[in-house]
Protein backbone atom coordinates (compact mmCIF):
# COMPACT_ATOMS: atom_id res chain seq x y z
CA UNK A 1 0.00 0.00 0.00
CA UNK A 2 1.33 3.29 -1.49
CA UNK A 3 1.20 6.64 0.25
CA UNK A 4 -1.41 8.35 -1.77
CA UNK A 5 -3.92 4.60 -0.73
CA UNK A 6 -3.19 5.11 2.95
CA UNK A 7 -4.20 9.07 3.04
CA UNK A 8 -7.16 8.38 0.62
CA UNK A 9 -8.07 5.50 3.26
CA UNK A 10 -7.42 7.61 6.39
CA UNK A 11 -9.25 11.03 4.57
CA UNK A 12 -12.39 8.32 3.76
CA UNK A 13 -12.86 7.41 7.06
CA UNK A 14 -12.31 10.80 8.52
CA UNK A 15 -15.73 11.50 6.18
CA UNK A 16 -17.50 8.59 7.25
CA UNK A 17 -16.96 9.77 10.73
CA UNK A 18 -17.94 13.42 10.00
CA UNK A 19 -20.94 11.97 7.96
CA UNK A 20 -22.50 9.99 10.61
CA UNK A 21 -21.71 12.98 13.22
CA UNK A 22 -23.44 15.64 10.99
CA UNK A 23 -26.68 12.87 10.68
CA UNK A 24 -26.88 11.99 14.10
CA UNK A 25 -26.66 16.14 15.21
CA UNK A 26 -28.06 17.42 12.20
CA UNK A 27 -25.28 19.21 11.11
CA UNK A 28 -25.89 19.89 7.57
CA UNK A 29 -22.48 21.51 6.68
CA UNK A 30 -20.75 18.60 8.93
CA UNK A 31 -22.29 16.00 7.03
CA UNK A 32 -21.38 17.78 3.67
CA UNK A 33 -18.03 17.80 4.49
CA UNK A 34 -18.06 14.38 5.38
CA UNK A 35 -19.16 13.94 1.96
CA UNK A 36 -16.53 15.74 0.44
CA UNK A 37 -13.88 14.23 2.55
CA UNK A 38 -15.46 10.73 1.33
CA UNK A 39 -14.84 11.30 -2.41
CA UNK A 40 -11.28 13.31 -1.96
CA UNK A 41 -10.47 10.04 -0.26
CA UNK A 42 -11.81 7.99 -2.82
CA UNK A 43 -10.21 10.06 -5.19
CA UNK A 44 -6.69 9.39 -3.88
CA UNK A 45 -6.88 5.85 -3.28
CA UNK A 46 -7.65 5.19 -6.90
CA UNK A 47 -4.51 7.54 -7.98
CA UNK A 48 -2.82 5.48 -5.59
CA UNK A 49 -3.73 2.22 -7.06
CA UNK A 50 -3.03 3.49 -10.60
CA UNK A 51 0.79 4.29 -9.50
CA UNK A 52 0.85 0.58 -7.59
CA UNK A 53 -0.42 -0.50 -11.56
CA UNK A 54 2.44 1.46 -13.11
CA UNK A 55 4.53 0.21 -10.95
CA UNK A 56 3.57 -3.26 -11.56
CA UNK A 57 3.62 -2.68 -15.18
CA UNK A 58 -0.30 -3.37 -15.61
CA UNK A 59 -1.37 -2.78 -19.52
CA UNK A 60 -3.94 -0.10 -18.60
CA UNK A 61 -3.41 1.25 -14.79
CA UNK A 62 -6.54 2.84 -15.10
CA UNK A 63 -8.56 -0.31 -15.10
CA UNK A 64 -10.20 -1.23 -12.04
CA UNK A 65 -10.15 -5.30 -13.25
CA UNK A 66 -6.34 -5.13 -13.24
CA UNK A 67 -6.16 -5.27 -9.51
Amino acid sequence: MNKDQREGLKEEVKGYVNKGVGSITGNEDRKVKGEVQITNGDNRKDLGDQKENIDKGKVDPGNPSNL
